[in-house]
This record gives C-alpha cells, sequence and structure tokens, in this order.
C-alpha cells in the first residue's frame, strides 16, 4: 500500500498542531504531498483551490467539525474519499460516517502501518483509474507511431486504442491495400486476446464449395472425400480472433452460417448435430462500401449490423500524404529487423518524393517500395536509390532550364498563357511524366494535375490545346 501513495496529494485536517506535525513528518515518507489544516473551515478553503486526491480529518474540532466538513465535501465532491481519524468512536459518530458514504475510520492512537494501510484502501480507485489513463495514453502513442500522426490517423489511432480492449466485432473497411489486415493484426496484439491465435481467412480466394468445411470443419464422412473428422478455423481460433477478410465474398449461405456464429458465437462443424461455442473475437474486412452491398441486395444486412459493431475506415494513402514519412519509417525498421542489418538514414529528399507518388496499391505498394530499396541500400536511403529501384525517375533540372523562352510572346501576354506554356515545357523537359514536372516545377503533384485539367492538358501530351 506504501508504494501507492507516493502519487497522491493528501488533505489532512487535524486542530492538535503537535499530532498534525508528528503525522505529517511520519506521513512525508509516503505520500507525495501533503496539505494541512487547523479545523474543517480552513480545509474547505484549501480543497476548493483543487488538486486534493485523499482527505484524512479529525472529528472533534473548532469553527468546524469533521462531520459537519464531510456532509460539505460529500455535496462538493462525492467522489473523493475521506478517512476520519479520530480518538471518539461512539455509535453516532460512527452511523454519522456511513451514512455520509466515509472510505473509513482510523483510531487513535494507532500504529503507522494501520493508518498507511486505511490510506491505501482509500487512495487505491484513484491509484487504479491513473494507471489506466496512463496505459491507455501509452497505447495511444503505440498506436500511433504505427498507424501515423496526421489528423485523420490520429483519429483512427484513437479509435483503435478505444476499440482493442474491447470484444466487440470490428469492421474495417478501405482501398485493396490501403492496410485492413494489418490494422486487424494491431487490434488483436492490443487486445486482452493477444496471446491466442490470429487467424485470418481469405474468403474471396476460397472455393465456394469449401468455405464452410474450412471455417466450421466437418466430421468424417460429411461429404464426399471426408476420409476424416477435420477441425476448422473458427476452432483454430479459439481463444484469440478470427478475421474474416473480403467478407462481401462469402456466398448467401456462408452469410446464414455468418450470422449465427457472429450473433450467438455458435457454431455446428459439417455432419454435425453439435453446437460448439465459439470463444473467439471476430474482425471483418472488406474493400467496398459493405452497407451499400447490403441495400443493394448483394449482401444479408442483418449479418452486416451484426459485424459493424464498431466500422473502422482506412483511408487511401494518397489522402494522407502527411503520414507517409512515418509509415516509411514503421516499413524501414520491421525489414531491418527482418534482415538483422542496421537502420539506415533517409535523406530528407526521398520523403518528399514518396510523398509525391500516387500509390495506388496504397499502404502494401508502399511497404514493399520500402522492402524493395531496403533490400539494395547501404548506410542510407537518397534519391539515387529511389531511381535505381524504379520509383524515381531521374531529374532533368538541365533540360528544364535549358528551354528556350516562347519566341512568339507579344505582349500585353496573359498570366494564364505564361502559366499554359510553363506546364507544357515541364511536361516536354520530363518526358511526359507528370509526377517529375511537378518537381520541375517546385509544386505539389496534385496542384499540378489541377493545373493541367484547368488548361485541357490532363490527356497524354504532347501539346493538346
Amino acid at each position: 500500500m506504501k508504494t501507492k501513495l507516493k502519487n497522491i496529494t493528501l488533505l489532512y485536517i487535524e486542530d492538535d498542531l503537535a499530532l498534525r506535525q508528528a503525522t505529517v513528518d511520519f506521513l512525508t515518507l509516503y505520500c507525495g504531498r501533503i496539505i494541512t489544516a487547523g479545523d474543517g473551515l480552513q480545509g474547505l478553503e484549501l480543497f476548493s483551490q483543487g488538486g486534493i486526491d485523499v482527505v484524512l480529518t479529525d472529528i472533534r474540532m473548532p469553527q468546524m467539525d469533521g462531520l459537519t466538513f464531510a456532509a460539505e465535501l460529500k455535496r462538493r465532491s462525492p467522489e473523493t474519499p475521506l478517512l476520519f481519524y479520530t480518538a471518539f468512536t461512539e455509535i453516532p459518530y460512527l452511523l454519522k460516517g456511513i451514512e455520509l458514504g466515509v472510505a473509513g475510520f482510523v483510531q487513535k492512537p494507532t500504529d503507522a502501518a494501520q493508518l498507511l494501510e486505511a490510506l491505501g484502501r482509500a487512495a487505491l480507485p484513484i491509484v487504479q483509474s491513473r494507471q489506466l489513463q496512463d496505459l491507455e495514453q501509452e497505447l495511444l502513442i503505440s498506436v500511433e507511431n504505427l498507424l501515423g500522426k496526421g489528423p485523420r490517423l490520429k483519429m483512427l489511432a484513437r479509435q483503435v486504442e478505444r476499440t482493442a480492449h474491447t470484444d466487440f466485432t470490428v469492421l474495417i473497411q478501405g482501398e485493396t491495400g490501403s492496410g485492413k489486415s494489418r490494422l486487424a493484426a494491431i487490434i488483436h496484439s492490443l487486445s486482452p486476446l493477444s496471446a491466442g491465435p490470429f487467424v485470418t481467412v481469405q474468403l474471396g480466394a476460397i472455393p465456394e464449395s469449401l468455405i464452410a468445411a474450412e471455417l466450421f470443419g466437418h466430421e468424417k464422412g460429411a461429404f464426399t472425400g471426408a476420409d476424416r473428422k477435420r477441425e476448422g478455423l473458427v476452432k483454430t481460433a479459439e481463444g484469440g480472433t478470427l478475421f474474416l477478410d473480403d467478407i462481401d465474398a462469402a456466398p448467401p449461405a456462408i452469410q446464414a452460417m455468418l450470422l449465427r456464429l457472429v450473433e450467438e458465437k455458435i457454431f455446428s462443424p459439417l455432419g454435425s448435430n453439435q453446437k460448439s461455442v465459439a470463444k473467439i473475437r471476430i474482425i471483418a474486412a472488406c474493400n467496398k462500401p459493405l452497407l451499400l452491398e447490403a441495400e443493394e441486395g448483394r449482401f444479408r444486412l442483418d449479418l452486416y449490423y451484426r459485424l459493424a459493431g464498431m466500422t473502422i475506415e482506412l483511408p487511401a494513402l494518397r489522402t494522407i500524404p502527411e503520414d507517409i514519412s512515418t509509415l516509411t519509417d514503421q516499413f524501414l525498421r520491421e525489414t531491418c529487423l527482418e534482415l538483422g542489418c542496421p537502420i539506415p538514414e533517409i535523406t530528407p529528399e526521398v520523403y518528399t518524393i514518396l510523398q509525391a507518388q500516387p500509390w495506388p496499391g496504397n499502404i502494401r505498394e508502399l511497404r514493399n517500395t520500402i522492402r524493395r530499396i531496403t533490400l539494395f541500400a547501404d548506410h542510407s536511403i537518397d534519391e539515387k536509390c529511389l531511381i535505381d529501384c524504379n520509383v524515381a525517375e531521374k531529374s532533368p533540372t538541365a533540360t528544364l532550364s535549358a528551354t528556350p523562352e516562347p519566341t512568339n510572346a507579344t505582349f500585353p501576354l496573359a498570366m494564364h498563357a505564361v502559366e499554359r506554356w510553363a506546364l507544357l515545357r515541364a511536361l516536354d523537359a520530363a518526358a511526359g511524366k507528370k509526377m517529375v514536372a511537378a518537381r520541375l516545377l517546385e509544386m505539389n503533384y496534385y496542384t499540378f494535375r489541377r493545373r493541367l485539367a484547368r488548361f485541357g492538358l490532363d490527356s497524354d501530351h504532347p501539346d493538346n490545346g
């Protein structure tokens, strides 16, 4: 109990100055901070300044006694624990204290161990609450480090942090390659079931005739070729997480079976009438808006609502360029750990180039790109590494600078004409590669594309105006 008091602020109210000082001298060894008062009225004034965690008070005092103080404290802050530390243990005092909901009584005189034990019990809920807050904050920071720290991914990290320690069914939606499997694994690793298995079922990759047997298992003789009993993936995931990827690919008959599994956590192997309890958490994923699929009749609406106990939307990588550097660092650490090599330094130009990519394959494409670059990198990763790995083209800056000014320009010359000329020259210098042309103009790639569209230049060059 002693260590639980280290971060606690105690308000100690005692009118006997000598006893108050002696008690404070002793408690200072164990309590983080002690504030003292000579009576209940002074105690209320100090309490109103905030920061008090636990109150230890005498009962009989001038100005305002302990019972009156306790009644006022209950009105102001009913969650603050209060202990009576008194020589008076008459029945009326005890009954009044119980009525006021005090945390306990400590009789004077008492030995040090009893006083510390009583204070520790009173402070325990506060200590546990703070420990939980600290753990949640640490967890949130760790999730942000895994996912990213931009506004959208910070919001996503908070969703994951709060969802992970529940048993909610989770539906993850996002484009192909946006990291749905990775996010499901993160949720599992942060959950109370993290010691259990994480089993992935790629529903879109299993022949329709075999899905039920793969998921739920079968008895011997349940169908042609079932020459022995076999447990399914639901049983394999016992005590852990079952991840149903491509949930929209589940045929109608399997959706009916999944409805029972999700709703009741019960299933039956093929060829058996016996019900088995599935002690698992279910996470599903889809690269389409599953509600729309359900509303248009391609997916069971009742199953959708049971899967969507908590829905997490993963953004496409192209919409969160501010998080590419965090994800790059994370994938670099993972790859170097796998290869058993030191982590190379990344130059700032590399992050800029990576942020300008369209990434149609989303996080999966970025991860594979970083793995490929790391494999061939030495002590650092620079723009040349990206060029060598076909991530970026060689910058033709010199060619652009040598491009002549338009010879037919006449004044007054409208600015939109100058802008159009600059766009065309950049495209010429970059051999039509829009990302490279945007870099030559020191322009954001997406801004560059919008400018092209404004002048009707977003189709293949040459000059189409």
